[in-house]
Protein backbone atom coordinates (compact mmCIF):
# COMPACT_ATOMS: atom_id res chain seq x y z
CA UNK A 1 0.00 0.00 0.00
CA UNK A 2 1.42 3.35 -1.09
CA UNK A 3 0.14 6.41 0.74
CA UNK A 4 0.25 10.06 -0.28
CA UNK A 5 -1.66 13.20 0.60
CA UNK A 6 -2.83 16.49 -0.88
CA UNK A 7 -3.81 19.69 0.90
CA UNK A 8 -2.21 21.13 4.02
CA UNK A 9 -2.63 21.54 7.77
CA UNK A 10 -3.08 25.31 7.68
CA UNK A 11 -6.46 26.04 9.26
CA UNK A 12 -6.32 29.78 8.52
CA UNK A 13 -7.89 31.44 5.48
CA UNK A 14 -4.61 30.89 3.65
CA UNK A 15 -4.85 27.12 3.99
CA UNK A 16 -6.60 24.63 1.75
CA UNK A 17 -10.20 23.84 2.55
CA UNK A 18 -9.78 20.10 2.01
CA UNK A 19 -7.19 17.56 3.06
CA UNK A 20 -6.94 14.24 1.17
CA UNK A 21 -5.02 11.07 1.87
CA UNK A 22 -5.00 8.33 -0.78
CA UNK A 23 -3.90 4.72 -0.47
CA UNK A 24 -2.91 2.87 -3.64
CA UNK A 25 -3.24 -0.86 -2.91
CA UNK A 26 -1.72 -3.52 -5.15
CA UNK A 27 -0.47 -7.09 -4.86
CA UNK A 28 1.49 -6.70 -8.12
CA UNK A 29 3.55 -3.50 -7.66
CA UNK A 30 6.06 -4.31 -10.40
CA UNK A 31 3.30 -4.96 -12.92
CA UNK A 32 1.57 -1.70 -12.00
CA UNK A 33 4.70 0.35 -12.68
CA UNK A 34 5.80 -1.17 -15.97
CA UNK A 35 4.23 1.36 -18.33
CA UNK A 36 5.18 4.32 -16.17
CA UNK A 37 8.73 3.00 -15.92
CA UNK A 38 8.91 3.00 -19.72
CA UNK A 39 7.57 6.56 -19.78
CA UNK A 40 10.17 7.61 -17.20
CA UNK A 41 13.02 6.37 -19.38
CA UNK A 42 11.46 8.03 -22.41
CA UNK A 43 11.39 11.36 -20.55
CA UNK A 44 14.98 10.87 -19.38
CA UNK A 45 16.10 10.61 -22.99
CA UNK A 46 14.30 13.78 -24.11
CA UNK A 47 13.94 17.39 -23.04
CA UNK A 48 11.10 16.35 -20.70
CA UNK A 49 13.43 15.40 -17.86
CA UNK A 50 12.17 18.41 -15.90
CA UNK A 51 8.82 16.59 -15.63
CA UNK A 52 10.41 13.87 -13.50
CA UNK A 53 9.65 12.45 -11.05
CA UNK A 54 5.94 12.40 -11.89
CA UNK A 55 4.17 14.75 -9.51
CA UNK A 56 0.66 15.75 -10.51
CA UNK A 57 0.63 19.30 -9.16
CA UNK A 58 3.93 20.13 -10.86
CA UNK A 59 3.47 18.26 -14.12
CA UNK A 60 2.21 19.90 -17.28
CA UNK A 61 -1.24 19.01 -18.56
CA UNK A 62 0.37 17.07 -21.41
CA UNK A 63 2.45 15.01 -19.01
CA UNK A 64 -0.57 14.32 -16.80
CA UNK A 65 -2.47 12.94 -19.77
CA UNK A 66 0.43 10.66 -20.66
CA UNK A 67 0.76 9.43 -17.09
CA UNK A 68 -2.96 8.78 -16.68
CA UNK A 69 -3.03 6.71 -19.88
CA UNK A 70 -0.43 4.40 -18.37
CA UNK A 71 -2.15 3.75 -15.06
CA UNK A 72 -3.80 0.39 -14.41
CA UNK A 73 -7.38 0.06 -15.59
CA UNK A 74 -10.41 -1.19 -13.63
CA UNK A 75 -9.83 -4.78 -14.74
CA UNK A 76 -6.61 -4.91 -12.73
CA UNK A 77 -6.52 -6.12 -9.13
CA UNK A 78 -5.16 -2.85 -7.74
CA UNK A 79 -7.44 -0.23 -6.20
CA UNK A 80 -7.33 3.18 -4.57
CA UNK A 81 -9.14 4.46 -1.50
CA UNK A 82 -9.12 8.14 -0.59
CA UNK A 83 -10.24 9.71 2.67
CA UNK A 84 -10.90 13.43 2.76
CA UNK A 85 -11.78 16.06 5.32
CA UNK A 86 -13.47 19.42 4.94
CA UNK A 87 -11.25 21.38 7.32
CA UNK A 88 -13.99 23.96 7.89
CA UNK A 89 -15.93 21.22 9.71
CA UNK A 90 -13.02 20.16 11.89
CA UNK A 91 -13.45 20.58 15.64
CA UNK A 92 -10.99 22.98 17.25
CA UNK A 93 -9.35 20.26 19.35
CA UNK A 94 -8.53 18.30 16.16
CA UNK A 95 -6.85 21.22 14.42
CA UNK A 96 -3.33 20.00 15.06
CA UNK A 97 -1.23 17.54 13.14
CA UNK A 98 -1.14 14.83 15.81
CA UNK A 99 -4.88 14.56 16.49
CA UNK A 100 -5.74 15.11 12.83
CA UNK A 101 -3.58 12.17 11.75
CA UNK A 102 -4.92 10.02 14.58
CA UNK A 103 -8.40 10.55 13.18
CA UNK A 104 -7.44 9.80 9.58
CA UNK A 105 -5.22 6.87 10.50
CA UNK A 106 -8.05 5.21 12.39
CA UNK A 107 -10.42 5.61 9.44
CA UNK A 108 -7.86 4.22 6.99
CA UNK A 109 -7.14 1.27 9.28
CA UNK A 110 -10.80 0.27 9.40
CA UNK A 111 -11.01 0.43 5.62
CA UNK A 112 -7.91 -1.71 5.19
CA UNK A 113 -9.17 -4.39 7.55
CA UNK A 114 -12.38 -4.67 5.55
CA UNK A 115 -10.57 -4.63 2.20
CA UNK A 116 -7.73 -7.00 2.97
CA UNK A 117 -9.60 -9.80 4.76
CA UNK A 118 -9.40 -12.07 1.74
CA UNK A 119 -5.88 -11.06 0.63
CA UNK A 120 -2.68 -12.87 1.64
CA UNK A 121 -0.28 -10.96 3.88
CA UNK A 122 1.79 -9.29 4.91
CA UNK A 123 0.60 -5.77 4.20
CA UNK A 124 3.49 -3.44 3.37
CA UNK A 125 2.72 0.22 4.05
CA UNK A 126 4.96 2.70 2.25
CA UNK A 127 4.76 6.32 3.32
CA UNK A 128 6.36 9.36 1.80
CA UNK A 129 9.42 10.03 3.96
CA UNK A 130 8.65 13.76 3.81
CA UNK A 131 5.80 13.16 6.25
CA UNK A 132 6.73 14.81 9.56
CA UNK A 133 7.63 12.63 12.54
CA UNK A 134 4.62 13.92 14.45
CA UNK A 135 2.18 13.12 11.65
CA UNK A 136 3.81 9.77 10.93
CA UNK A 137 3.75 8.64 14.56
CA UNK A 138 0.13 9.71 15.03
CA UNK A 139 -1.00 7.89 11.88
CA UNK A 140 0.79 4.71 12.90
CA UNK A 141 -0.50 4.94 16.48
CA UNK A 142 -4.03 4.87 15.10
CA UNK A 143 -3.62 2.24 12.42
CA UNK A 144 -1.38 -0.35 14.12
CA UNK A 145 -3.85 -1.52 16.80
CA UNK A 146 -6.64 -1.89 14.25
CA UNK A 147 -4.50 -4.09 11.99
CA UNK A 148 -3.11 -6.10 14.92
CA UNK A 149 -6.52 -6.72 16.47
CA UNK A 150 -7.72 -8.23 13.21
CA UNK A 151 -4.61 -10.34 12.75
CA UNK A 152 -3.33 -8.44 9.71
CA UNK A 153 0.44 -8.90 9.39
CA UNK A 154 2.14 -5.72 8.25
CA UNK A 155 5.47 -4.08 7.51
CA UNK A 156 6.13 -0.34 7.43
CA UNK A 157 8.62 1.59 5.30
CA UNK A 158 9.32 5.24 4.52
CA UNK A 159 10.80 6.47 1.29
CA UNK A 160 10.42 9.58 -0.86
CA UNK A 161 7.53 9.36 -3.31
CA UNK A 162 9.88 10.57 -6.03
CA UNK A 163 11.87 7.33 -5.66
CA UNK A 164 8.90 5.00 -6.08
CA UNK A 165 6.61 5.01 -9.10
CA UNK A 166 3.72 3.43 -7.20
CA UNK A 167 4.03 6.30 -4.75
CA UNK A 168 3.70 8.63 -7.72
CA UNK A 169 0.48 6.81 -8.66
CA UNK A 170 -0.86 7.49 -5.16
CA UNK A 171 0.14 11.13 -5.64
CA UNK A 172 -1.91 11.37 -8.84
CA UNK A 173 -5.02 9.98 -7.16
CA UNK A 174 -4.62 12.21 -4.10
CA UNK A 175 -4.10 15.33 -6.20
CA UNK A 176 -7.00 14.54 -8.57
CA UNK A 177 -9.33 13.99 -5.61
CA UNK A 178 -8.12 17.26 -4.11
CA UNK A 179 -8.78 19.14 -7.38
CA UNK A 180 -12.29 17.68 -7.51
CA UNK A 181 -13.06 18.88 -4.00
CA UNK A 182 -11.09 22.11 -3.64
CA UNK A 183 -11.67 23.57 -7.10
CA UNK A 184 -14.81 21.73 -8.25
CA UNK A 185 -12.68 20.36 -11.08
CA UNK A 186 -13.60 16.74 -11.81
CA UNK A 187 -11.66 16.49 -15.07
CA UNK A 188 -8.73 14.51 -13.73
CA UNK A 189 -10.59 12.29 -11.32
CA UNK A 190 -12.88 11.28 -14.17
CA UNK A 191 -9.88 10.46 -16.38
CA UNK A 192 -8.23 8.19 -13.81
CA UNK A 193 -8.78 4.63 -15.06
CA UNK A 194 -8.50 2.55 -11.90
CA UNK A 195 -11.01 1.44 -9.27
CA UNK A 196 -11.27 4.31 -6.85
CA UNK A 197 -13.49 5.18 -3.93
CA UNK A 198 -13.43 8.25 -1.72
CA UNK A 199 -14.88 8.80 1.73
CA UNK A 200 -15.83 12.04 3.47
CA UNK A 201 -14.79 11.44 7.06
CA UNK A 202 -17.15 13.97 8.61
CA UNK A 203 -20.34 13.31 6.64
CA UNK A 204 -19.82 9.57 5.98
CA UNK A 205 -20.43 10.20 2.28
CA UNK A 206 -18.79 7.70 -0.06
CA UNK A 207 -18.21 8.07 -3.79
CA UNK A 208 -17.32 5.37 -6.29
CA UNK A 209 -15.49 6.97 -9.18
CA UNK A 210 -15.41 4.01 -11.55
CA UNK A 211 -17.09 0.65 -11.95
CA UNK A 212 -15.03 -2.43 -12.64
CA UNK A 213 -16.40 -5.09 -14.96
CA UNK A 214 -19.69 -5.28 -13.10
CA UNK A 215 -23.15 -4.10 -14.00
CA UNK A 216 -24.20 -0.97 -12.09
CA UNK A 217 -27.37 -1.31 -10.00
CA UNK A 218 -30.77 0.04 -10.99
CA UNK A 219 -30.34 -0.37 -14.75
CA UNK A 220 -33.16 -1.39 -17.05
CA UNK A 221 -32.88 -4.57 -19.11
CA UNK A 222 -32.05 -2.47 -22.18
CA UNK A 223 -29.35 -0.55 -20.33
CA UNK A 224 -27.82 -3.75 -18.94
CA UNK A 225 -27.59 -5.30 -22.40
CA UNK A 226 -25.64 -2.30 -23.72
CA UNK A 227 -23.42 -1.81 -20.68
CA UNK A 228 -19.77 -2.14 -21.70
CA UNK A 229 -18.49 -3.25 -18.30
CA UNK A 230 -16.32 -0.23 -17.54
CA UNK A 231 -17.83 3.22 -17.18
CA UNK A 232 -16.64 6.42 -15.51
CA UNK A 233 -18.85 7.23 -12.57
CA UNK A 234 -19.43 9.72 -9.81
CA UNK A 235 -21.91 7.85 -7.62
CA UNK A 236 -22.40 9.15 -4.11
CA UNK A 237 -24.05 7.20 -1.32
CA UNK A 238 -24.27 7.22 2.46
Amino acid sequence: MFIDESGNFDFTEKGTRFFVISAFITDAPTECTRKLQDLTYEFLSTDLIDQLPFHASGNSSSTRHRVVKRLCGPDHSCEVHSIYVDKDLTYTHLRNEKDFYLLIGGAMGKYLVATLESKPGPLVLLFDSLLTDKGRNAFLKAIKPILSDKGVAYRIAFRPVKHDINGQVADYYAWSTYRWLEHNDSKWIELLPGRHTSFDLFTSKSTRHRYCMTTPPNLSVEQRSSFSGVEPLLETYH
